[in-house]
């Protein structure tokens, strides 16, 4: 039996309490390096993105909160959609009541997702666990600056402090001072924005991540023929 995993923490504890023997780490499901491509445009007034589902444990309500606080500073935009049949969703009524307050954006769930990525000049993802948050490979692809949480799943998909930064998860106040740093930073933001293309290329490029899957598959495939003769 060979098991897979997408983050370091999970395959470590699944692998102590299982005592599994033929574990592989594999990160995520793969980006489409030609369609999420190199972007350092941004927009005249800095756009702080969210790509994620509206459900609390993503950390939307520590992100409307560090919005709250950096008011005026920069758009701050939530794409996603709504998931009532969640236990921690949120309703559309609390999202429109911030809309309406100026505080954020709110584009709902978008299928064309790297024209948001590409004129994004931070990606935020507070959430509180993750498996590998694929949102934030496409942002790696797109040479975008991450914000993410210390969590299992989001420090597995930034290089720490060089593609992004982690703040503790819950902690608004630390998310907004990450924020306002990198907006003030144009050239960290770059800076960052470049380590993350390189780091998706080597990492999150689709092509290396089915090639390593299809050598499992194949080794397997060939001591399963070898048995059953």
């Amino acid at each position: 039996i060979k098991v897979l995993f997408q983050n370091k923490t999970d395959e470590d504890f699944i692998k102590k309490i299982c005592k599994l023997k033929k574990t592989y780490l594999i990160k995520g499901s793969g980006v489409n390096l030609n369609v999420f491509k190199y972007s350092r445009k941004e927009t005249e007034i800095p756009q702080v993105v969210l790509p994620a589902r509206i459900v609390k444990s993503k950390g939307i309500m520590e992100f409307i909160y560090a919005a709250k606080l950096l008011k005026g500073k920069a758009r701050f935009i939530i794409c996603g959609e709504y998931d009532y049949e969640a236990k921690d969703y949120i309703s559309k009524e609390i999202i429109n009541d911030y809309v309406s307050q100026g505080i954020i954006e709110y584009l709902g769930f978008r299928s064309d997702i790297y024209s948001i990525l590409s004129k994004a000049s931070i990606v935020v993802l507070p959430s509180y666990r993750e498996g590998l948050p694929k949102a934030l490979c496409e942002a790696s692809a797109c040479g975008k600056p991450i914000i993410t949480t210390n969590v299992p799943g989001c420090r597995d998909a930034i290089f720490i402090n060089k593609s992004g930064l982690l703040v503790p998860p819950r902690d608004y106040l630390l998310l907004k001072k990450a924020i306002n740093k990198l907006l003030c930073d144009k050239n960290l933001r770059i800076k960052m924005g470049n380590e993350g293309r390189l780091y998706a290329e080597e990492n999150f490029d689709i092509l290396l991540i089915v090639e390593k899957h299809m050598k499992l598959y194949n080794a397997s495939i060939k001591k399963f023929n070898l048995w059953i003769n």
